[in-house]
């Protein structure tokens, strides 16, 4: 099963901080401790969890990358105001961490303790996915640090500096929080109107999603898409008027737009569902699905991804790859020129894995994983993981049996 896409936030207290005083003469310990507690508060406020605390600090995690931006800028703001000084430095990645208990670990974890490592006192530093994720997003600019090489991470890490301003007004920076960025602009089409409504009630509580419109068929969801211009639409298979395969294809092939779709089906032996991966859907979920899962794809397919669950993709490519197997002289010749290795990666991908899980399995880093994805993707002139999985399935690089739990 996959993990959560979350953003990881290490935040640590320099030694500036030993040598600040409270205002009423606390002692180090104490003031320390002060600051940990404005720490703790902002990411409560940020509708983050601390995972857990650090010997100076704490590790939080968050469902937006927005979000956690906010939160480790509003640490910073919250800690000079205290200080005085800058006494914190804070640093984030994003990805599938793993599971134990409520500890997490895995890349993101180790890229964002070792960003921070890098950081100084007043800096906050971010990997690239957080960068690509929130740059559009965010007030502050974000300044290229390079390729950085980070200890116990095989291979460079692209890195920038969120380039924060201090309030003016002498408090912790609580306009910061009420922001408004440019958050993630969402489309609902469904023909039943209780589905919209509740698929709009649980996007609007997330601080960084607005749904930016309905629709009831296809045809209305192609008429709104190309006047509103979403990063995603969620839509309905099974729809009158114009079904939404044939609303999705024409959306994903227009050149003026630049929005994923995400594919909502009762997963009734539907057929469609193999049809929409194949055009290029950025991935399926089930109406019934829980609602972090739901936040999760939406926001992974507007960074760009793909999310696939692989329970669901062993039903799929069991029920449907037979049938739609494409003829011998369809099958993509560029198949030939990967590499064992891309072979090795695109066969784990068809499983269901993550970049993250990829590289521990095959002892690479998690970058080098990313490289490889980009490779075949381009090679064989796919838009994303998910046609990558299917392709798999249909050549016969990967079949069903491979997939099932032992």
């Amino acid at each position: 099963m996959s993990q959560p896409f979350l953003t990881i936030l290490f935040a640590e207290l320099t030694a500036a901080a030993a040598g600040v005083r409270g205002s009423a003469g606390d002692g180090p310990a104490a003031t320390r401790r002060a600051h940990i507690a404005l720490l703790r508060q902002a990411v409560v406020e940020g509708h983050g969890r601390e995972v857990r605390p650090t010997e100076s600090g704490l590790v939080a995690a968050f469902p937006s990358a927005v979000a956690a931006v906010r939160c480790a800028v509003a640490m910073q703001r919250r800690t000079i105001a205290a200080a005085g000084v800058p006494v914190l430095r804070a640093a984030l990645d994003a990805g599938e961490p793993h599971h134990d208990g409520e500890n997490l670990h895995g890349a993101p974890v180790t890229i964002a303790a070792r960003l921070c490592d890098r950081a100084e006192a007043g800096q906050v530093f971010t990997s690239g996915l957080v960068a690509q994720i929130v740059r559009p997003r965010i007030s502050e600019p974000l300044q290229t640090l390079g390729a950085l090489r980070l200890r116990e991470v095989p291979d460079p890490v692209d890195a920038f500096l969120v380039q924060w301003e201090p309030t003016t007004s002498g408090t912790p920076a609580e306009t910061e929080d009420t922001r408004t960025a440019d958050p993630i602009t969402v489309v609902i089409v469904d023909d039943e109107r209780l589905l919209r409504s509740g698929f709009r009630v649980i996007l609007e509580t997330e601080p960084d999603i607005t749904v930016v419109g309905e629709a009831p068929d296809g045809r209305a969801a192609l008429d709104i898409t190309r006047r509103r211009r979403p990063d995603v639409v969620l839509m309905d298979i099974r729809m009158p008027v114009l079904d939404g395969i044939q609303a999705a294809e024409l959306i994903l092939d227009d050149p003026d737009l630049e929005t994923a779709v995400l594919m909502l089906t009762t997963f009734d032996r539907d057929q469609h569902v193999y049809d929409a991966l194949r055009i290029g859907a950025s991935g399926f979920l089930l109406k019934d699905t829980p609602a972090d899962r739901l936040l999760d794809a939406i926001r992974v397919a507007a960074a760009g991804e793909a999310l696939l669950d692989p329970s669901i993709t062993r039903r799929l490519i069991e029920q449907f790859t037979d049938a739609a197997r494409p003829a011998p002289d369809t099958i993509p010749t560029a198949m030939t020129e990967l590499t064992s290795r891309e072979l090795e990666v695109l066969r784990l991908v068809a499983r269901g894995l993550s970049n993250a899980e990829i590289a521990e399995q095959l002892t690479l880093g998690e970058s080098t994983v990313k490289t490889h994805v980009a490779h075949l993707l381009a090679k064989l002139g796919l838009r994303d993981r998910v046609q990558a999985v299917v392709l798999a399935y249909e050549t016969r690089l990967i079949t069903p049996e491979h997939t099932r739990p032992t």
